[in-house]
């Protein structure tokens, strides 16, 4: 499978993902992006939740030019597979975000761009004139987040994305501190990885805070239940909870006015042991109703698992890793190679279980250990 930039790239599954970032990257690079925190136990028990529901065909039903378009805060977009927001990636590939960016709007759909992700607002902004979601910290208190505000609403953001499950920064991965003074520890791995160590020395080995103004600090502090009140007013658009894992914060979130929540245990890379977030979603979709549009993100590989998600009461699927990978192997064309890999596989899976619309999608079409 060809990975090189100029060349075409198609992906047949997630291991054809693994391979060819392995291929690109640094070896401490690609473990910290494919591995989880501490034992994996949450990584894993993400990806595994997929394997305990199965799908539920109809039989001798024949489906034709079947719609994966649907719709999300009002934006239509052309499947419920949506970019998560993912730090640092211009340490991936000099284009980083505005490549992941590029590569949604081309898919039909949206990307979420984190406060770390190594480009700034106008940037990603004058890359696109795709829609864009903006995820928000409270580093440094408010007046720091009313400035990323100020900024994602002059450009024409259209939603925020306020993740509220990383409220103890952690030590930075040691990957993420390749500078000129670490260099000579991660010269063996550069050395057998000359097309990613040439890219990342021409970009001025630049990784993280660019699309956060002024930055003084690492620490990253989450919104309390009590800020969002000051978020709404600010903002005056649409506000995404991302990082639930409980009906009772389900409901508290609608509470704080929520316009969507993320189903969320931030990738398995912050707290270690948490409930997979697939298991999680049946009974925060029973505490909210349709009160809230609910998302949901974590082990998310394949186009089955866009539908098992969207039957068990999502509205749409976040991807993080399978994207983040690409764009490691191969920068724009990656990503955009991922997004058609998930269409591709979402159709198939529509056809061969016999439903016409995802819109239909429901928990007749799967048997689940955690439904009703």
């Amino acid at each position: 499978m060809p990975n090189s930039l100029d060349r075409e790239v198609v992906f047949q599954s997630y291991e054809d993902i693994l391979k060819a970032a392995r291929r690109r990257l640094p070896k401490s690079i690609f473990t910290e992006i494919a591995s989880g925190r501490d034992r994996g136990v949450t990584l894993k028990a993400n990806v595994e939740a997929f394997d305990k529901v199965f799908l539920v065909p109809r039989a001798a039903v024949a489906t034709v030019d079947r719609e994966k378009a649907t719709t999300v805060l009002g934006r239509e977009i052309a499947m419920p597979v949506i970019i998560d927001p993912v730090g640092a990636l211009r340490l991936l590939h000099p284009d980083g975000a505005i490549a992941a960016a590029r590569a949604a709007h081309d898919a039909g759909t949206i990307c979420a761009v984190s406060m770390v992700a190594g480009h700034s607002i106008q940037e990603l902004r004058a890359a696109t004139t795709g829609p864009l979601w903006q995820q928000l910290y409270l580093f440094n208190g408010r007046e720091y987040a009313e400035e990323v505000i100020s900024q994602a609403k002059s450009c024409g953001y259209d939603a925020l994305v306020v993740t509220v499950d990383y409220p103890v920064a952690s030590k930075s991965p040691s990957a993420l501190g390749i500078n000129l003074r670490s260099a000579l520890q991660y010269a063996p791995e550069l050395i057998v990885r000359p097309r990613w160590t040439w890219g990342f020395v021409r970009d001025g080995m630049r990784v993280g805070l660019a699309n956060a103004p002024n930055p003084r600090s690492s620490d990253i502090v989450t919104a309390q239940w009590d800020d969002f009140a000051w978020i709404r007013e600010k903002w005056g658009g649409p506000v995404i909870v991302k990082g639930i894992i409980t009906p009772e914060d389900a409901r508290r979130a609608v509470d704080a006015g929520a316009s969507a929540i993320v189903v969320s245990n931030h990738g398995g890379i912050v707290l270690d042991g948490t409930p997979a977030t697939l298991s999680s979603l049946p009974a925060i979709k029973r505490a909210v109703g349709d009160s809230v549009e609910v998302l949901l993100d974590g082990g998310v590989r394949q186009g089955s698992d866009v539908v098992k998600a969207l039957a068990l009461g999502a509205k749409a699927v976040l991807i993080g890793r399978p994207y983040v990978l690409a764009l490691g192997a191969a920068g724009q064309q990656g990503v955009r190679a991922v997004l058609e890999y998930f269409s591709t596989q979402l159709d198939r899976c529509l056809g061969m279980v016999g439903c016409q619309n995802v819109a239909d999608l429901d928990d007749t079409y799967v048997t689940s250990p955690w439904s009703a």
